[in-house]
């Protein structure tokens, strides 16, 4: 399978996300973008397709820059070999919004800085 995956210039994510980011940036202290990069890598780690499918794209929008930095680029090479490994037909704008949002899901005890820090040494979920 030959996939050539453009990420969009411009992601928006759920009302719901929104929230959640909002929430954990006053706990954490992180932007929404950092936030959304590592929700995003909690989500694509499995490489199972993404279980909750969601359509409300009426929260925060993101520059494809400014969500994922200067690692764009690999960025899009993860969703990429995400793409083949579950042959996920979403287009790239929803199926990042729900990566997020199954990412922010796998966040929810996040209470504190120190909390984000230990999200390495945990069993995935």
């Amino acid at each position: 399978m030959n996939i050539k995956l453009v990420i969009p210039n411009r992601i928006r994510v759920s009302r719901h996300a929104t929230a959640r980011l909002t929430f954990l940036k006053s706990q954490t202290g992180l932007t929404p973008n950092i936030l959304s990069r590592i929700a995003f890598i909690l989500a694509i780690r499995d490489m199972r397709t993404v279980p909750k499918l969601i359509e409300d794209t009426s929260g925060q929008e993101f520059n494809a820059p400014t969500l994922f930095g200067e690692h764009q680029e690999t960025y899009g090479l993860l969703l990429t070999k995400y793409l083949h490994e579950t042959d996920d037909t979403e287009d790239p704008n929803t199926l990042i919004s729900n990566l997020i949002e199954n990412g922010l899901h796998k966040m929810g005890h996040i209470r504190s800085l120190e909390d984000v820090v230990r999200l390495n040494s945990q069993p995935k979920s």
